[in-house]
């Protein structure tokens, strides 16, 4: 009898951590692809103006064309991915009810550090495939490492601190909870922006 009870503790504390995995890890994916996403639709409207002559955005000679079609393939590869980030555990509305906070700490650190090592495996992989592109392509393609670095950096060390913080707020700023992934979204934001420049 005691056997079985203890089994099905250990399936149910199982079946409890993977869905915390399953929600940490689908949050901070979700949260990177907003981050690159939004990079990516930026420097296409930088690029877009620099097509247009109103800015100069890089020091290659690149004719005008060249620069509208880069401009292009950095808004359409953008805005995947905000499309497939609002189709995620954020489009849906999921979040992580039910656990500790230091659950959900630990839970969101190893899941940003892992997103951003499959960023930094994916910026390898598309650059060696991508070597000879236009200038403002291989920015975005930085975007990618820039991504990556905060994600594994940054991240741990200030925003999911910082999310976890917010998340924590006492009953009567209730209404600041619901800020956590927000934060989280505006620390890697910024941090991605620092290292990409």
């Amino acid at each position: 009898m005691t056997d079985t009870s203890g089994q099905r503790a250990r399936l149910e504390l199982l079946r409890r951590y993977a869905i915390l995995a399953y929600g940490a890890v689908g949050t901070m994916v979700d949260v990177g692809l907003m981050v690159l996403g939004s990079l990516l639709v930026g420097l296409s409207i930088a690029v877009l103006l620099a097509g247009f002559g109103l800015a100069d955005v890089t020091a290659d000679d690149l004719s005008t064309g060249e620069l509208l079609i880069s401009a292009i393939v950095l808004a359409v590869v953008g805005l995947f991915c905000l499309g497939v980030a609002s189709e995620g555990p954020l489009g849906r509305g999921r979040r992580l009810v039910g656990f500790k906070i230091w659950e959900v700490g630990i839970g969101r650190t190893l899941a940003v550090f892992g997103t951003g090592f499959l960023a930094l495996v994916l910026y390898q992989l598309i650059g060696s495939i991508l070597e000879s592109v236009p200038s403002p392509i291989w920015k975005g393609v930085e975007g990618f490492r820039a991504v990556g670095v905060a994600g594994m950096t940054v991240m741990p060390l200030l925003g999911v601190p910082l999310s976890l913080l917010v998340r924590s707020a006492p009953d009567e700023y209730s209404w600041v909870r619901q800020a956590d992934i927000p934060v989280m979204f505006v620390i890697w934001t910024i941090a991605a922006m620092i290292i990409l420049t």
